[in-house]
This record gives structure tokens, sequence and C-alpha cells, in this order.
């Protein structure tokens, strides 16, 4: 038997303030809930593209980023948005504080911002178009 991973089940996330998260995820980055939440739960499930984004209350939150060799912050989870540049003046105009938007040759813009639990995030365009490219050369 050949061991074959094809694909990644589920993320989990620790985060201090269950509620609050929950509107983070679901109600500002809009994921739905995988299964129903109640309140009074220790975990919520929502759903990211097929893969499960587990939520799990925690005491205490460890830090989930980490400090690349150039000395830059790294987030553990990079998410996939459409139209990368209306999503960032919208996080702008709800008062979220989000970092430059970037431009990586062949990789597409991207910016980062982090959550309530202070996890650093990162969401991401997608591939760039010919058009970006040429434009960003």
């Amino acid at each position: 038997m050949s061991i074959h991973v094809h694909n990644f089940a589920v993320v989990q996330l620790p985060v201090k303030n269950l509620e609050v998260s929950i509107k983070w995820y679901r109600d500002v980055l809009g994921i739905p809930f995988t299964f129903e939440f109640s309140p009074g739960d220790n975990e919520a499930w929502l759903n990211v593209g097929g893969v499960g984004l587990g939520l799990i209350r925690c005491p205490e939150v460890p830090r989930l980023d980490f400090t690349d060799m150039v000395g830059q912050a790294q987030p553990i989870i990079s998410l996939q948005v459409d139209r990368i540049h209306e999503v960032y003046e919208e996080l702008k105009s709800k008062g979220i504080e989000v970092g430059e938007m970037t431009y990586k040759r062949g990789g597409g813009y991207s910016f980062r911002f982090r959550d309530p639990d202070g996890n650093l995030n990162h969401l991401w365009g997608g591939w760039p178009s010919a058009e970006d490219e040429e434009r960003n050369a």
C-alpha cells in the first residue's frame, strides 16, 4: 500500500473568545458554518472550500505565526478570495487594520491582517492574469 494525501481535511485555530471569532470568520470574512453552532459549545466548524476550519475555545492562545530568515512575519494560514482589491477596501472601510497590498511576480496580489486573537492571516487573490503580470513588470 502506498499512502497518498490528496487534500487538507481540517485546520484548527485556538481562540480565546469563540463567539467573537465566529463573528470575525463568519461575518467579516464570509466563511459559512459546516455544522450548526450552539452558544456554549467549545468549538465551531466552518467550511473553507470543503476544508474544515475549526475554531476551538482554549484557555491560552499560542502565537500562530513565525518570522522568516529576513525578519518578516509569516502566517500559518493563507485564504484565497475573489476580487482581492475590493475585499481589501471593504476590510479597511470596516476599520480592520490590514497590511499593505503586495504583488509577487508569478504569485499575484495579497495582504495580511490579524484576527481577534492576534493570529496573522493572509488573503491571496489567486494566480495572476497575464494583464496583472504585464502591469506589474
